[in-house]
């Protein structure tokens, strides 16, 4: 698999996008309105990969919006949509339908929608949700496509240079808030994979921490308990150069 910015999935400035109402979950149907494309990433495999059993290529595109309705309500919204075998992008689109296939699971979704059920606290909620397939106009006719809404917490990603830019006291009460919240991740069954500090979203007006992060959303056990090497795992400690640091913090960086 091979990874790129990408051109194939752009939304105008001004676009709307309906999701359905999902009752299980307790999300109404909303009209979103886009106002700016944020990344997109495409994840390309070739016909070796599909043959060896591969799921097909995608793109992921991040956009923020906000609900038609509530202007003043910011929040992300992702699209997951197949794209083409490499090297067949500009193939006659009878061929790129042959390539269509059903997208199993989502693991961003899985998360969300598990998150959700459980009224999870300290992560960013669901807002909506649509699965279905592209056009006969799109890029892959009658391949997947995945919409996620989510919302927007208060505060920014916590970055390195800010956090170890405060004093010991704010670093020590940002740590406290960051054990109480991700404790409660753990429980509910799910963390981040690739643990980085940027997965925080700190409040500074408030000291509130949510996280966020789930595009490659990992689960866990549920009677996983935090442990000290969770600080250095996302930025809020630094590790001693010691064999056996794990187990032994008295020489890390506070």
């Amino acid at each position: 698999m091979h990874s790129a910015q990408s051109s194939f999935l752009w939304v105008s400035e001004g676009t709307e996008i309906t999701t359905e109402a999902k009752p299980s979950l307790q999300l109404p149907s909303r009209t979103w309105i886009i106002t700016e494309n944020l990344e997109a990433l495409s994840f390309f495999m070739t016909q070796q990969d599909i043959d060896d059993g591969h799921k097909p290529g995608f793109v992921a595109a991040k956009f923020l919006c906000y609900p038609k309705d509530d202007p003043k309500k910011l929040a992300f919204m992702r699209i997951y949509r197949q794209i083409p075998i490499f090297g067949s992008e500009f193939a006659p689109s009878s061929i790129r339908a042959s390539q269509a296939m059903p997208q199993k699971s989502n693991r961003e979704l899985t998360a969300f929608k598990t998150l959700k059920h459980l009224a999870c606290p300290v992560v960013p909620q669901l807002l909506g949700y649509q699965e279905g397939t592209q056009g006969d106009n799109e890029i892959v006719p009658g391949g997947y496509e995945i919409l996620i809404v989510w919302e927007k917490v208060p505060g920014e990603p916590l970055s390195q240079d800010y956090f170890w830019s405060l004093n010991e006291q704010q670093r020590d009460s940002i740590r406290e808030e960051f054990h109480q919240v991700y404790q409660q991740l753990l429980w509910c069954g799910f963390q981040p994979f690739m643990a980085t500090s940027s997965k925080l979203i700190y409040d500074e007006s408030t000291g509130k921490i949510h996280i966020s992060g789930f595009r490659m959303a990992a689960p866990c056990d549920t009677n996983k308990r935090f442990r000290k090497a969770d600080y250095v795992m996302y930025g809020l400690a630094k590790r001693s150069d010691r064999t056996g640091w794990y187990n032994d913090d008295s020489e890390w960086k506070w």
